[in-house]
């Protein structure tokens, strides 16, 4: 967004495409774009949007060409936004390069879509004609291939950090990924945060973020993961693991929707799936290595990918082969007492399988 801003200073886009799953990022562009109009903020009445549930079609297609063709009544440019642009862009290809490379009049196109594949002729031309805007969500943990970095290495940190700077608030790195971990990765809860925290400290003529202040105004929860626990557990770090355990069950934790979801059973499963995988990984990684191999045959003879090697490397040291079979063993039983209904819990489990192996 920071960039963005910058660059409105000296340039406006014609076409803008904003693509990513992050709402929040996407809105931002698009007021931001908006606000920075040639001429000034539009009125409302000059936009003309089209939500998800219009449905697409040539002739409508053709109307929003000529919406744009035609000058605005108002004054200022003509101005259309489209959601869900994806769908809208595979009608009438020929049309889209058309009105793209042959551009009248003047106006404002912004196209919103969760996602759009930037190899295709017409996303190529959106891009070489307009401006390319991605809104996808930052990491909110260090990148896999720095597994020796601090768990505030990450981008979605930085953005909280600065957001607070926005509203002349410091905050340590340390305790931003705290509210992360409270609230989750989605972006738009922890905007609304930086704001209550923003009149919280207002009202007690605070500068700083402090971690008391966050523990008292945050909810309970985190955001770890089957993925973390697996993790944790391979490289043997059993104390963080069980202490992960424990406040998954407590207080929930996010599924793929970024959703707060409490089942011990859906997530003995998806730890025992994601461990067996693992588990696997690792033992031919390790008959690679013993047969002299290294990078590059690991990378050509197994699933993994090259951002990920830094982690294996971690957890390689960590499993031997004895170490391996074992974990697969207790994989294997895990599995026969959930089918067999043997009353064990899903969690208790997981606990023995942390502290056994």
């Amino acid at each position: 967004m920071s960039s963005l801003a910058q660059k409105l200073t000296k340039d406006h886009p014609t076409v803008a495409t904003i693509v990513g799953k992050e709402d929040l990022l996407a809105r931002e562009a698009r007021d931001l774009i908006l606000a920075k109009a040639p001429g000034g903020p539009p009125n409302p009445d000059q936009i003309i949007t089209l939500s998800e549930q219009v449905k697409p079609d040539e002739d409508r297609l053709q109307g929003v060409f000529d919406d744009l063709r035609t000058p605005n009544l108002f004054g200022g440019s003509s101005i259309v936004i489209i959601e869900g642009a994806d769908r809208w862009l595979k009608v009438d290809s020929a049309g889209w390069l058309e009105f793209l490379q042959q551009p009248a009049g003047k106006f404002i196109l912004i196209l919103m879509t969760k996602q759009l594949d930037g190899r295709s002729k017409l996303a190529k031309t959106l891009k070489s004609s307009g401006w390319w805007i991605s809104a996808e969500r930052p990491f909110h943990r260090p990148p896999p291939w720095k597994p020796e970095a601090l768990p505030w290495d990450n981008e979605l940190n930085q953005w909280l950090v600065h957001r607070f700077r926005q509203i002349q608030l410091n905050i340590e790195p340390k305790n931003a990924q705290l509210l992360i971990d409270r609230l989750g990765p989605v972006m738009a809860p922890l905007a609304q945060v930086v704001e209550k925290i923003g009149v919280i400290c207002k009202a007690e003529q605070e500068k700083s973020v402090s971690e008391e202040l966050l523990l008292k105004h945050l909810p309970g929860g985190g955001d770890g993961n089957a993925f973390d626990l697996v993790d944790h557990w391979f490289e043997e770090d059993r104390q963080a693991a069980l202490d992960l355990l424990v406040k998954m069950l407590e207080t929930g934790w996010l599924d793929e929707k970024d959703q707060r979801v409490k089942n011990p059973q859906g997530l003995l499963l998806q730890c025992s799936a994601l461990a067996l995988k693992r588990a696997r990984e690792l033992r031919a990684v390790r008959r690679i290595v013993e047969n002299g191999g290294g990078e590059k045959e690991i990378l050509e003879q197994t699933t993994l990918a090259r951002p990920f090697l830094p982690k294996i490397r971690v957890q390689y040291r960590h499993c031997d082969e004895d170490r391996i079979q074992r974990m697969i063993s207790t994989l294997i039983e895990i599995d026969w007492q959930l089918k067999s209904g043997s009353g064990t819990l899903p969690e208790e489990l997981l606990e023995r399988a942390i502290l056994s192996v």
